[in-house]
């Protein structure tokens, strides 16, 4: 579509036109100083332009070869060029030769277009001054090459000054948008770097996967013991005094540990290191005492068999552990409700064995289970090495756990 006068003002009223304008008339200056200080400004425009393109280009090529280099010049065109997505500039230094070469004729190009640039510009406000002044000055002037006579006669020349400002515009945001498509081709990323960057942001989104994982199991392991909870309590207010005391306690508790795991984990999403402090706060198996008791004061008859000492499990193992049990339960209470459930904890062989077992129940109007619960589970056992697998059987759901204790064996 060709463009209007009016989205011509709409494009000359954005910050970056200028900034871009700016990028370009820096460039054109590295020519004529390098010439003003060998061998020195000519007679003839068209011998002094042509010496400020080609004596600055050895510096120009020396330049470009420090790895420095690429990163000031990727800082300054972010800035001044102003790209849609700033990845398409790099801002890392050069780490090879092919990034260095690149760099320098960067450098080259550069200097070349803003000269270039600097050079028509100066030509067309030299026209558009000419014209513009033309009815209030006697005689003939010369622009471009043209001669443009004078006097009050001409006053019909001031018709011709609005579309050669427009197109003095035009050449601004012309020129910066090859200027930046220029940069995106010699500054951009090195399949190297672009490699890195897909890898670190793939590192980033299976942190926040895991962290997503983490509030899932913990926030919802606690929002539904406490609701099953208070519900026991409610029901058995007048019956129970001492089992609705207990209900409320084990409310009291479970609200408690999951506040203070959503602290740790928004700790982690705020890029904080994690601590000794903090990697203690995290759940293991050692702490499953207060996890059955809660599920106990929601109604949930819970038994367990376990080992009488777990120090031979590593801690990551026990984290983990401690996790897939916690879903395991809270999936017993929302979809099971009223159903015991059997616990059991087992070393063997070199691995850690969970089972968590309960009686399936028919529940009406149950809304259907996502999928993720039992899909973080097998994520969580396969992070270690080990596998989960859960399903129906003999009337039973269980959900088993085979975890590793010898990491990367």
């Amino acid at each position: 579509m060709a463009a209007t006068p009016a989205s011509m003002l709409s494009v000359l009223a954005r910050g970056r036109t200028y900034t871009r304008g700016l990028h370009l008339l820096v460039s054109a200056a590295v020519g004529p100083v390098c010439t003003l200080i060998y061998p020195g400004f000519s007679e003839s425009l068209l011998r002094t332009l042509v010496w400020s393109a080609l004596v600055p280009v050895p510096l120009l090529v020396l330049l470009g070869m420090l790895p420095g280099v690429r990163h000031a010049e990727g800082i300054q065109a972010r800035l001044l060029l102003a790209p849609r997505d700033e990845n398409e500039i790099s801002l890392a230094k050069a780490h090879s030769f092919t990034e260095r070469w690149r760099t320098s004729v960067w450098l080259v190009v550069r200097v070349w277009w803003g000269l270039l640039f600097a050079s028509l510009m100066a030509q067309l406000l030299s026209l558009a001054g000419a014209v513009a002044t033309a009815p209030a000055v006697e005689g003939a002037h010369q622009a471009m090459g043209l001669e443009i006579p004078g006097g009050q006669e001409y006053i019909w020349y001031l018709a011709f000054v609005p579309p050669l400002l427009l197109l003095i515009g035009g050449v601004v945001v012309g020129a910066g948008k090859v200027q930046l498509v220029i940069a995106v081709r010699l500054l951009g990323p090195s399949s190297a770097e672009r490699l890195a960057d897909a890898e670190r942001r793939a590192d980033d989104l299976l942190v926040r996967n895991r962290l997503a994982g983490e509030l899932h199991d913990s926030l919802g392991h606690a929002l539904t013991a406490s609701v099953l909870q208070a519900g026991a309590a409610r029901e058995l207010i007048d019956v129970d005094r001492d089992f609705a005391v207990r209900a409320l306690a084990a409310i009291e508790e479970t609200g408690r540990r999951a506040l203070e795991e959503l602290e740790l984990t928004l700790g982690y999403l705020k890029d904080q290191e994690e601590s000794g402090p903090a990697r203690a706060a995290r759940p293991t198996l050692e702490d499953i005492g207060p996890l059955l008791e809660a599920s106990r004061a929601a109604g949930v008859t819970v038994t367990c068999r376990a080992p009488d000492s777990l120090e031979g499990v590593p801690g990551v193992v026990t984290r983990e552990a401690y996790r897939i049990l916690q879903e395991s339960l809270t999936n017993a209470m929302k979809h099971a409700p009223g159903s015991a459930v059997d616990v059991v904890l087992d070393i063997s062989g070199g691995q850690l064995e969970l089972s968590v077992a309960n009686t399936l129940v028919e529940v009406a109007d149950r809304a259907p289970g996502t999928g993720k619960g039992l899909r973080g589970l097998r994520e969580r056992a396969a992070l270690l090495g080990g596998r989960a697998t859960a399903g129906a059987d003999s009337g039973r759901w269980t959900v088993s756990a085979s975890l590793p204790l010898k990491l990367g064996s």
